[in-house]
């Protein structure tokens, strides 16, 4: 009888261990439904090992010789860049690097804050140095968080000015492949503010203002900078005639995506090859329209600074100018391209007008001292600074003159049933001045009195390929914050994560009733 009741109490714990373990594995299973994102979890982004960031030497455990290729670059060197004078600020970057416009503040002045080096200015002996290499800031355009304000400029022991960026674990951590908004951070405020240089906004990645965003084809279908701007090496591609900073010989053109017939309709592809393609899927701009250095300066009581009038134009509100352009630099009194010019095609340009202080005597632009003009409004020391710093010949008199400058036109892509139709230019009071742009009167009759049943329909575009760029499914997180990986967010409603708990609750009793019932008997 004991060796019975003893073989039956074996069996009837064996079985108890048996339910114990299948409520074990059910539970288990139970929980990997109600936290996918945690159990089926990607491997962590490929930076979280970084303990501290102490600048390029951190990046170059593993990307060697990178530091080297963006001392090389024009985003480092700003060739023929740092002496060219432009009329939207006025001046030349030489004479106007880094400085504090307003310390209490912190409002930085200079153009160096935008320079991916961490002070000394390009062309300088010290920008080639290791020390300067050391100071490279390689987050600035790699990371997807980043803190802009920690590029204000500081000095050194030695008196010179810095730039300390952002070293912060979050911002190591999430360095990648540059984003959109990475370049933006430079890029979309070029000329004092947003839309105020090419008047286009690079829509969804910067802000959409109603009807003042058209946004950007390539960008609403998930494409960012680099995909067509890379060229490898931390070069890049890019052209205009007022780029003067080059990496590469070559044009980046549409053809580089989209074949050289990229429409069904022939009339358009046999007819229109000199007609560059932004002439037609780019119809308006905006933003900084005119800049007036020479009148009485506006004053910003909460900046406590100084700053020239502006005539600004809401986003997509003014038509472009459009001129023949070859892909040269622009010069002065020599515009780089021509109607007899078979290298020079059609494209659309922003006007921007900016009326600047000129030597009486000799007519060369005066370069003005910025940080004397945003801190004082006095343009007369202002223009006597700033001629010293350059070395420029000043007779004592300036007049004023306004110089006109087209500003190309690339970003701002209107898909294909916004784009630009025949009877759009091909009409008497159509966009194109025919007889301007170098054609004969007889022939500049003709172009504008064509009919086709194909007006104002454009049509599907051929494309060689699918760019390989994905979306940017969520926003930056905060500068302070480091980014939750989207493989361990959970994509479950509270409702439905309450519903399983229940559940599992419920499951629970029910099985601790059972095995209570069957140790009993």
């Amino acid at each position: 009888m004991r060796k019975q009741r003893y073989l039956t109490q074996r069996r009837k714990g064996a079985k108890h261990k048996k339910n114990i373990a299948a409520f074990a594995l059910l539970l288990a299973l139970l929980l990997a439904l109600l936290i996918p994102g945690v159990v089926l979890a990607d491997p962590p982004p490929e930076h979280q090992h970084i303990e501290e960031y102490t600048g390029p030497e951190t990046c170059e455990v593993c990307h060697l010789g990178q530091a080297d290729q963006v001392m090389h670059s024009v985003h480092y060197t700003w060739d023929e860049k740092m002496d060219h004078y432009s009329p939207l600020p006025g001046s030349i970057p030489r004479i106007n690097w880094l400085g504090a416009l307003n310390p209490d503040m912190k409002i930085a002045g200079g153009c160096g804050r935008c320079h991916v080096g961490g002070g000394p200015m390009p062309g300088a002996p010290e920008a080639q140095t290791p020390e300067a290499k050391a100071k490279i800031d390689c987050l600035i355009c790699h990371a997807e968080v980043y803190d802009m304000n920690a590029r204000y400029p500081q000095k050194d022991e030695e008196g010179n000015w810095v730039i300390p960026g952002d070293r912060s674990l979050a911002a190591a951590r999430s360095a990648a492949k540059p984003t959109a908004e990475a370049c933006l951070r430079c890029h979309l405020n070029a000329g004092g503010g947003k839309l105020y240089k090419r008047g286009v906004d690079f829509a969804p990645v910067a802000d959409k203002h109603a009807d003042e965003a058209t946004g950007d084809v390539h960008a609403d279908n998930g494409m960012v900078c680099v995909d067509c701007h890379a060229g490898g090496e931390h070069t890049v591609y890019g052209y205009a005639p007022t780029l003067w900073s080059r990496d590469h010989a070559e044009r980046l053109t549409c053809e580089s995506c989209h074949t050289d017939a990229p429409h069904q309709n022939p009339l358009i592809n046999e007819k229109h090859t000199r007609l560059d393609c932004r002439t037609c899927h780019i119809r308006s701009t905006g933003g900084l329209m005119t800049r007036d250095w020479t009148t009485e300066p506006k004053y910003d009581p909460i900046k406590e600074l100084y700053e020239p009038v502006d005539e600004l134009a809401p986003a997509n509100s003014v038509d472009p100018i459009y001129k023949w352009y070859n892909g040269g630099k622009l010069k002065p009194g020599n515009w780089p391209g021509s109607f007899d010019d078979d290298a020079s095609k059609l494209q659309p340009f922003k006007l921007f007008k900016g009326t600047v202080p000129v030597d009486a005597q000799s007519g060369q632009p005066l370069p003005l001292k910025l940080a004397v003009f945003y801190k004082t409004g006095d343009l007369e020391k202002a223009i006597a600074v700033g001629a010293k710093d350059a070395g420029v010949d000043y007779s004592g008199q300036w007049q004023a003159k306004t110089l006109a400058v087209p500003l190309q036109l690339s970003h701002g892509i209107l898909p294909k049933e916004e784009a630009l139709g025949c009877a759009d230019c091909h009409a008497p009071d159509g966009r194109l001045d025919f007889v301007a742009l170098g054609y004969s009167e007889e022939d500049a009759a003709k172009l504008t009195s064509f009919s086709s049943p194909d007006a104002g329909q454009p049509r599907p575009l051929q494309i060689k390929f699918s760019p390989n760029a994905k979306p940017l499914e969520n926003p930056p997180a905060e500068p302070d914050q480091v980014q939750t990986p989207k493989s361990l967010e959970l994509p479950w409603s509270l409702a439905g994560a309450l519903i399983i708990a229940l559940l599992v609750i419920a499951l629970i009793a029910y099985v601790l009733v059972r095995l209570k019932k069957e140790a009993a008997s």
